[in-house]
């Protein structure tokens, strides 16, 4: 059951705040509420879902602006009676019964019996047979056509109720509570286990109320005696509860009027004996030898009415005798005590228990003393002792907040509510001195205590995000400004945000509820923009108009709390001089410090007689550092590696192995550059030096493994250099810093969920519209040295841009005018760069270095160095500066050295010109996209797999093309890497197909440079800053993952992926963590969402994944 009954609300908590305390989990374990209704301190909810209404239920205790709640289950409805709301007090009886009997005409004249309340507003109309929910309709819309004597009427519908109002018929005296309560438990009224039985005012009437509803309503079908009296049993709901002074009224009935029975008059001189007349018991057992007549006490006396006049004279003679030996007892109490009994609420609730207690007295304060006043001696000692026994005093302490909780307005209001109770401070001031009855006692300490804690002066705190501290003070100002008995302070410091609450503790409590319930009404997300600078564009004026013209047309707030961007304070080393930069280039046409390694990797794959002729020429070489075979030989190493590219996309264990192919072909473009002559003899030496001994073989194949074991070790003391640590730290918190400049995170409070979609559209459609960009063409810009990359890494934080290079190309994208100055730095830099053109089958300038011995082949400086080395040779200078592999080099012409700054080294150069040019370098491969024809077995058996991972998109999603994608230097990439990855892991599968949703610019960065993890972040990081894909395409398909373009395209990879070993994931991870227990230290693979069913893997390495074919799809029209 979904609907729960709430007691006990408090006469100030405002409806809204009751709805929002029931559908605030946290605090009532509630949820939405589907309807309500509320009649004074009660209310009815009903709850959309029954787990709501069951946790509601089960909760401990409910508390609502300091005051205990009583929930329960609340009863079901009552299709047996009706409710009229909206009566006249004066419409009588008869106008009301007829009234109802035409409503109820349709119904072939059931009688039905009215209950009217008190107040005479509400009449509870009692049906021998339930309605239906269409009668009952049907019923309602005739009351509202049917106005009564120009009152409109609303008929309403009421729960089943477990209790019954019971009365007496006649003059049978007051009820009494414990034979009422075994009467109704008995069999002979058909009743059953019973709650509670409530005596009302005067003894006559009594609510019985029943465990079970069922059993009161069984028990309103049969008629009722009880000692020899019939009583009249009603359903009791509390708007039919009699007024305080109605039972008195009925037992003192009315004076005959006119020609009727005459009434004798009983005077009452005395004050206490009047006071003792008051009580029912009294007049019960004055009359008891007379039944026939009635007393009643009047203005004038007692006055005795009914029977006949012999009666009436026997009754009065009786009542005099019985007054003059009336009975009082002197109590001698203090003046504190005398005042509590003076109180009506005290005399009245004495007068209830005496009833209740059975005794005929009543208690009659004086000055000094207490009369305790009865008809009989025996009944006034045992009111006196009585007395002694329900008077209970008490002691509160008081701490220094309580104390000036006494000095709140509502501490007069709080004594007032005090049900009995007489209370004060001590002349010491450090307690509450307090009188009340015994029976009280609990009740009026525990709302002196709640009172005293409530009421002390208090301050809180409610903490709040920004964005919803200002949408609170935007558009809730009236509902702060209400809460007039606190004092609300803003809070909008670093440390915390939201309000400071000063005040009454209770009001401090009640106004934090109403904060919270107001918070978690507001929708607040976090939305994510990246756009080139947006950080520094929203954090500036400009940036702010756009948001704050949106916050008014949405009627929200976007706060830019997490938006960070800070101008750079420090200069950059090229800005502090204008001197000429070389550009930087590779030293060597082989890798410098790993040459004897490669050559070694390539003589493996060659003839032995190839490796003899390299030995042969160096044991040959003259001492002259310009010998023509050397500078030949070195002008063919050289050339042969011209067109190498720097591989971005290879991971770092790929490289040795892919040396071997880039050396076979590189072997295939070398030309004849000496003589025939020359070469022949060369060779012919060769071929006789290669038939020596095994013994020059095996010293050969020593002096290689030596010289490959020592480039490893230099290798990897270089790479645990402190420097290079160093470097690759700030290199990583430089990224951090653009990434945060190119990516704002924006918090978005509005009253709608689906405001914020609209909003973040619009926000960014006006974004887009204000991006600018810049382009700088300069052919300096195919080769930059590493401190201008640097520089070109500063520019982008200095202004908030993004600097892409492509070619020759420099685009600048930014906002505002941020893509100016930036370009304005960008092209200052330009004029300063010393450019080396590389001269390719004009002239074949070769320049070589040796070892620091001056023995041993010549190596030969990269084509870029080269013609480097050459334009500086030519324009005549003595010395020049020069970046070799990013490592400080200066070359020395007059000298014809080379200073390695780095390690202090330095090593002859030379120069040659030989005969002949190298020819042009191959060109590499090319992209391409291979459509499918939709009738191959390769497009039937990709769609089957994709659709057969789409699941519920199974129907919505339509194939517009597939497309192969072939991209031969990403496959070889791919290919080594999963050699690499089948060799650590074993046995172990390491590949898997699975998909990537991308958006349309993506995928085409995709196809050409493969899954670049450096742009990690767009969609998701929940399991770590890498490559995400998905194992079924249904995850892809999402907007969010592959958002359609503007024609309405969504792009989805099938991708071939090396998950090789795996483990969970987390956000902070830029790199598989370590595997556990491997003592060689070695990383898992990828990383995925759980490890038991993964259905999202993450790879940190560009070449684990390879894109096979590329999906475009739509979602169908029936979506």
């Amino acid at each position: 059951m979904a609907a729960v009954e709430v007691a006990g609300l408090p006469e100030g908590a405002a409806d809204e705040l009751v709805v929002l305390y029931f559908e605030n989990r946290r605090r009532s374990g509630g949820g939405p509420v589907r309807s309500w209704r509320r009649r004074g301190a009660r209310a009815r909810l009903l709850f959309e879902s029954p787990e709501d209404a069951a946790r509601v239920l089960a909760r401990g205790g409910h508390a609502l602006q300091g005051a205990p709640l009583t929930v329960r289950a609340a009863a079901p409805r009552d299709f047996g009676k009706l409710l009229l709301r909206g009566l006249r007090a004066r419409s009588g009886p008869a106008l009301l019964e007829l009234y109802v009997e035409r409503l109820l005409a349709g119904r072939g004249g059931a009688r039905f019996a009215l209950h009217r309340s008190p107040a005479g507003d509400q009449a509870l109309v009692q049906l021998p047979a339930p309605l239906g929910e269409a009668e009952f309709l049907a019923l309602a819309e005739r009351v509202r056509d049917q106005p009564l004597e120009e009152a409109g009427l609303e008929l309403d519908w009421v729960e089943q109720t477990d209790s019954l109002l019971v009365g007496c018929r006649g003059d049978s005296g007051p009820l009494s509570q414990d034979l009422l309560e075994l009467y109704f438990e008995s069999k002979r009224s058909g009743g059953g286990p019973v709650q509670g039985v409530r005596l009302l005012r005067g003894g006559t009437r009594a609510i019985v109320s029943f465990q079970d509803p069922a059993v009161a309503e069984r028990v309103l079908q049969r008629p009722h005696q009880l000692q020899g009296a019939c009583l009249e049993v009603g359903p009791y709901y509390d708007f039919l509860e009699p007024a305080e002074d109605e039972a008195s009224a009925a037992e003192a009935g009315a004076s005959p009027e006119g020609g009727g029975a005459s009434s004798l008059c009983v005077p009452l001189p005395e004050a206490a004996l009047r006071c003792l007349l008051e009580s029912a018991l009294v007049l019960q057992e004055l009359r008891g030898s007379v039944p026939e007549c009635t007393l009643h006490l009047e203005e004038a006396g007692l006055c005795i009415s009914g029977g006949d006049a012999a009666h009436r004279q026997q009754l009065q003679e009786r009542v005099q005798e019985a007054l003059r030996g009336a009975v009082q007892e002197h109590l001698p109490f203090s003046t504190r005590v005398l005042g509590f009994l003076q109180q009506q609420d005290v005399a009245a609730r004495l007068a209830e228990r005496l009833v209740g207690q059975g005794l005929g007295a009543c208690y009659v304060p004086a000055q000094e003393e207490v009369l305790v006043v009865a008809l009989k001696p025996s009944v006034a000692r045992q009111a006196a002792s009585f007395l002694g026994s329900v008077l209970a005093s008490f002691s509160l302490p008081l701490s220094e907040g309580q104390l000036l909780a006494l000095t709140s307005p509502r501490w007069a209001q709080e004594q007032e509510r005090l049900r009995c109770c007489l209370v004060h401070l001590a002349e010491s001031g450090a307690h509450l001195e307090g009188l009340t009855l015994s029976e009280l006692q609990q009740e009026n300490l525990a709302r002196l205590t709640a009172f005293l804690q409530d009421s002390m002066p208090d301050e809180t705190v409610v903490a709040l995000e920004a964005g919803t501290l200002r949408y609170l003070q935007l558009y809730h100002q009236e509902l702060l400004a209400a809460l007039a008995s606190v004092t609300l302070l803003p809070l909008e410091g670093a440390d915390v945000t939201g309000f400071r609450l000063s005040g009454e503790a209770r009001a401090c409590q009640a106004a934090a509820e109403l904060l919270q319930s107001l918070r978690e009404a507001i929708h607040t997300q976090t939305v994510t923009l990246q756009l080139p600078g947006i950080s520094r564009f929203l954090l500036d004026g400009r940036g702010q108009a756009v948001v704050q013209d949106l916050e008014r047309r949405f009627r929200c707030v976007v706060g830019l709390e997490r938006v960070h961007w800070s101008p750079v304070l420090v200069q950059h080393e090229l800005e502090m001089s204008q001197v000429p930069l070389a550009l930087s280039c590779r030293r060597d046409s082989l890798p410098g410090p790993a040459q004897p390694e490669a050559l070694h990797g390539v003589a493996g794959k060659q003839s032995n007689a190839n490796m003899e002729i390299k030995s042969l020429l160096s044991a040959l070489r003259p001492a002259s550092v310009a010998a023509p075979a050397a500078e030949e030989e070195a002008w063919a190493l050289g050339s042969s590696n011209v067109e190498e590219v720097e591989d971005l996309y290879t991971a770092p264990e790929q490289d040795a192995a892919a040396a071997a192919p880039l050396a076979r072909q590189e072997e295939a473009g070398l030309g004849d550059r000496p003589t025939a002559e020359a070469e022949e003899a060369e060779l012919l030496l060769a071929i006789q030096q290669s038939m020596d001994s095994a013994r020059r073989e095996e010293e050969e194949l020593q002096r290689a493994q030596e010289l490959s074991l020592r480039s490893y070790r230099q290798e990897t003391e270089q790479a645990a250099s402190p420097d290079a640590a160093l470097q690759a730290v700030l290199s990583m918190s430089l990224e951090d810093v653009l990434q945060g400049a190119h990516s704002a995170q924006l918090v978005v409070c509005s009253a709608a969920e689906g405001d914020v979609a609209l909003l973040t559209q619009e926000l960014e459609a006006a974004l887009q519209a204000l991006l600018r960009e810049e382009t700088v063409h300069n052919e300096a810009l195919c080769s930059l040295p590493p401190l201008c990359l640097e520089y070109l890494t500063h520019l982008e934080h200095k202004h908030a841009v993004r600097i892409s290079l492509s070619g020759a190309t420099a685009t600048v994208r930014g906002f505002a005018d941020y893509p100016v100055a930036a370009t304005r730095d960008l092209a200052l830099l330009l004029t300063r760069l010393l450019r080396a053109e590389v001269a390719r089958g004009s002239r074949g300038v070769c320049w070589v270095h040796w070892d620091s011995s001056g023995r041993g082949s010549p190596t030969p400086y990269s084509a870029e160095a080269t013609a480097l080395l050459e334009q500086a040779w030519g324009q005549g200078h003595k010395r020049v500066d020069v970046f070799f592999d990013e490592k400080p080099f200066t070359i020395d012409f007059e000298r014809m050295e080379e200073y390695d700054l780095g390690h202090a080294r330095t090593l002859p150069i030379g120069r040659t010109e030989p005969p002949a040019a190298s020819p042009a370098a191959q060109a590499g491969d090319e992209v391409k996209l291979l459509l499918l024809p939709e009738s191959s077995e390769e497009f039937q058996q990709t769609v089957r797999c994709f659709y057969g991972t789409l699941e519920d998109f199974h129907n919505k999603i339509r194939i517009i093309k597939v497309e192969k994608v072939l991209h031969p230097l990403l496959y070889q990439q791919y290919l080594l890497k999963r050699a690499a990855m089948e060799k650590a892991c074993g046995h172990q599968e390491v590949e898997r197909i699975l998909y990537h949703g991308t958006t349309e610019q993506a995928s085409r960065e995709i196809c050409q440079f493969g899954f670049n993890r450096s742009f990690c972040g767009r969609n998701a990081t929940r399991y770590g800053q890498g490559v995400y894909f998905a194992v079924q395409a249904f995850v892809s398909a999402h907007e969010q993952y592959s958002p359609s373009s503007w024609d309405g395209n969504k792009y989805i990879f099938v991708t071939r992926t090396l998950v090789g070993s795996y483990t969970t994931g987390r956000e902070e991870m830029r790199a598989p963590p370590l595997q556990e227990g491997d003592a060689a230290l070695r990383r898992y693979d990828s990383v995925v969402d759980s490890l038991e069913r993964p259905s999202i893997f993450v790879i940190f390495n560009d070449t684990q994944a390879y894109p096979q074919y590329l999906i475009t799809c739509q979602w169908s029209k029936r979506r």
